[in-house]
């Protein structure tokens, strides 16, 4: 009967997984309204005001002093955040915390990933603002400028594999140059969107605020995991066990 009783208790609670799923969910749900609520914001109160043409007057100050050079360092400034290249660097760190079994770590990359994939496609459904009114270096399919998917992406990969290397090595060294590469590459994503004439710099600041609440989302999901994992092996402890542990 007792035995019966703690397998009743151990399903009382969701897998963590389970946990972080949901707690991804709602969080996605928060971080995309925050999105539709700042473009209705840059949609109706910048557009057409003065801040509007303050992003107008960034814009055309970018092209006008746009050089070959530039354009090509611009070009590699994008890359950063590519789609490519962002799904690159997150498969490969996962992969690698995966071998070294650092789940946590793991689910914090991966759903940090998906709310900012899920986020940036909600925004751009519904939030129609155009391009830059200055020649862009680019042709894209998806003709709308907000918010900046490069600095979005950006903010939510760098700054969550700050968040990893700080939580799995305490040397100085390592924790510096990537939270530099969190903070700088981001900057330099940023730049070079509006240089290209793909973004306005309000595009890019939103999109930058979206991706640190993406990484808000993957941190809390994976805390809530661990706190529920956590429970549950107290839960399926043995008294004896945890009486042995205490006089230890």
């Amino acid at each position: 009967m007792e035995t019966g009783a703690k397998r009743t208790r151990s399903h009382d609670h969701a897998h963590p997984l389970l946990v972080i799923g949901f707690v991804g969910v709602l969080g996605f749900l928060v971080v995309a309204a925050c999105a539709l609520v700042l473009g209705a914001l840059v949609t109706n109160l910048v557009v057409g005001h003065s801040l509007g043409h303050g992003d107008g007057d960034v814009a055309r100050w970018f092209a006008e002093r746009r050089t070959p050079a530039w354009n090509d360092l611009s070009l590699v400034g994008s890359y950063f955040a590519e789609t490519v290249t962002a799904l690159a660097i997150a498969g490969i760190a996962v992969l690698v915390l995966a071998w070294h079994r650092c789940w946590p770590q793991c689910a914090l990359i991966v759903v940090t990933m998906l709310v900012e994939a899920a986020v940036y496609l909600t925004a751009t459904y519904f939030v129609t603002r155009s391009r830059p009114a200055v020649p862009r270096l680019e042709h894209l399919i998806n003709s709308d400028s907000f918010p900046s998917g490069h600095t979005e992406a950006a903010v939510a990969l760098y700054g969550s594999l700050a968040i990893v290397v700080w939580s799995l090595t305490s040397r100085a060294r390592w924790r510096r140059l990537f939270l530099v590469l969190a903070v700088v590459v981001p900057v330099i994503v940023a730049t070079s969107r509006v240089y290209r004439g793909m973004h306005n710099v309000t595009d890019v600041v939103c999109g930058a605020l979206l991706g640190a609440g993406c990484i808000a989302v993957g941190y809390f999901a994976v805390r809530a995991g661990m706190a529920d994992a956590h429970e549950r092996r107290e839960r399926e402890t043995p008294r004896e066990a945890l009486l042995l542990e205490e006089a230890v």
